[in-house]
């Protein structure tokens, strides 16, 4: 009788750790293909009986939720009631995320270390990143660094060698950085653009403005109209102003003028302008194109023929559209128009036209004092 007892409590045991039901498993097959309304239609309609079920179709109805408010709730109900299951331990993970992302970091930690299930290897990611919010850079790489020990080519490998990398950075580590981002280009799927614009700022930190330089230009040239890109075109004019002697002018491929402009034709802007510039007058007096109300701020298509000064190419337009009213404030007529493809757009900022080189010289003299840097273009 003991023996058929013993018998009894084993394999009572062992249902309650069997896996869910095949039905259940379908779940996360339909939700991982988008099947967001088969999901949907399945929490309404399946029964759970085990733990195991129930905090999984709990972790999934807060997975279908609209708003991160109503999915935290759902996450944390699974995680009251079904804390030891996987999917009660998923749900923590989850919780964690979003208190990251609304920087409750204490809460988020709170549930990261409660998560017990060794195969749940994520939880060392966001603790990292956790740490790296709090400042405590060392805990932020000896998290990322166990993350990538555990998991060396998951989805977010890239992402924990760069959190090495700036917690190396924030701590003027700058060796050790570069050391940590090399490595990202051993993984077999990887953002190049970003880790040569990285690459680049961290050798610019350590005042090699020509490996910077290198790196820099390398990232820019893979594609000409990402954020990246725009990143690193306004770095290399930082840059410029350490290292003048530094040659840019892959950055705009017009054709080259053969005009008396001194030796500052490549400089262009400082991303830092002024919200009101002082109107100066030139060396010289000189008449400029009156600007009329007519004249747009705003053109509609690259212009077509004149010389202009372009004094900067931005990624967001309301920069562009500061700029263009800070020189007009000047009485430079200033317009500009957007550039590139759908997906790849910049805002590139003109002066002009002029009629004659007297009134450029003029203009960029004038420019200049008021630190707008600026290159002649010709349409």
């Amino acid at each position: 009788m003991p023996k058929l007892y013993i018998i009894l409590i084993l394999l009572c045991s062992m249902s309650l750790f069997a896996q869910v039901r095949k039905e259940f498993n379908d779940l996360e097959q339909q939700y991982k293909s988008g099947q967001l309304s088969e999901v949907k239609s399945s929490l309404s309609s399946l029964k759970p009986r085990r733990d195991e079920e129930k905090a999984l179709m709990g972790y999934y109805s807060a997975l279908c939720k609209k708003t991160k408010t109503e999915a935290l709730a759902e996450f944390q109900t699974v995680v009251k009631e079904y804390p030891k299951t996987r999917y009660g331990q998923l749900s923590m993970l989850e919780a964690a995320k979003i208190h990251i992302l609304e920087r409750e970091i204490p809460s988020a930690q709170t549930l990261l270390r409660g998560i017990s299930s060794a195969d749940i290897i994520e939880r060392f990611y966001w603790l990292a990143v956790s740490f790296y919010w709090l400042e405590d850079y060392s805990a932020a790489i000896a998290n990322a660094e166990n993350y990538l020990r555990l998991s060396p080519s998951n989805s977010l490998s890239e992402s924990a060698l760069h959190l090495v990398a700036d917690s190396y950075i924030a701590q003027k580590k700058y060796q050790s950085a570069v050391s940590s981002l090399s490595k990202i280009k051993k993984l077999p799927e990887q953002d190049l653009q970003y880790y040569y614009y990285r690459l680049g700022y961290i050798q610019e930190l350590l005042g090699d403005y020509g490996q910077s330089m290198q790196a820099y230009r390398t990232g820019y040239e893979l594609d000409k109209y990402s954020q990246a890109a725009f990143d690193i075109e306004e770095r290399l004019f930082s840059l410029r102003s350490h290292a003048p002697s530094l040659d840019l002018s892959f950055l705009y491929p017009y054709t080259p003028l053969e005009l008396d402009i001194g030796d500052a034709v490549t400089d262009s802007i400082r991303v830092d302008l002024p919200e009101i510039v002082k109107p100066l007058e030139p060396a010289i007096a000189v008449t400029f194109p009156k600007i009329t109300s007519s004249m747009p701020i705003k053109l509609l298509i690259k212009p077509q023929s004149g010389y202009y000064l372009q004094t900067g190419r931005f990624s967001v337009e309301s920069n562009a559209g500061r700029l263009v009213k800070n020189i007009r404030n000047m009485k430079i007529p200033s317009t500009y128009y957007e550039d590139g493809n759908p997906g790849s757009i910049s805002w590139v900022v003109l002066a002009g036209p002029f009629e004659n080189q007297e009134q450029m010289d003029a203009a960029k003299a004038m420019l200049s004092q008021s630190e707008i840097n600026s290159f002649i273009v010709q349409y």
